[in-house]
């Protein structure tokens, strides 16, 4: 279990005084609830901060999933639940096309060689 030591004599005041006013059983609980949101904050800023990053280009798509703790898959779908959509730009129909192409090979299965 954690173990948590207040220092700060004016932090413990406040400490006390919330659970004095009865918003808190006992300081562990205030403690507790204070972690939780500190946790809550940080990964949001950790997620806001990703998704700035990765709209500038200063990142890619992997790791600002990374940065933000998710998987990858999780991270697209909050981009698209914010609306953000990321534009590829090619030199040519021809250049997509070969993209296309390579793509398309990479998912066709391998043909099995006959058995005689």
């Amino acid at each position: 279990m954690l173990q948590i030591e207040i220092h700060s004599p004016d932090l413990e005041k406040e400490v006390n005084a919330l659970v004095d006013s009865g918003l808190y059983p006992d300081p562990h609980a205030v403690m507790v609830d204070a972690l939780e949101n500190l946790v809550k904050i940080k990964k949001a800023s950790r997620l806001d901060d990703a998704i700035q990053s990765y709209k500038n280009d200063e990142i890619t798509l992997g790791r600002a999933a990374e940065l933000a703790g998710m998987h990858r898959f999780e991270f697209e779908e909050v981009l698209k639940a914010r609306g953000i959509v990321k534009e590829t730009e090619v030199e040519s129909v021809e250049e997509l096309e070969t993209g296309v192409s390579v793509i398309s090979d990479l998912h066709t299965p391998n043909e099995r060689p006959k058995e005689s």
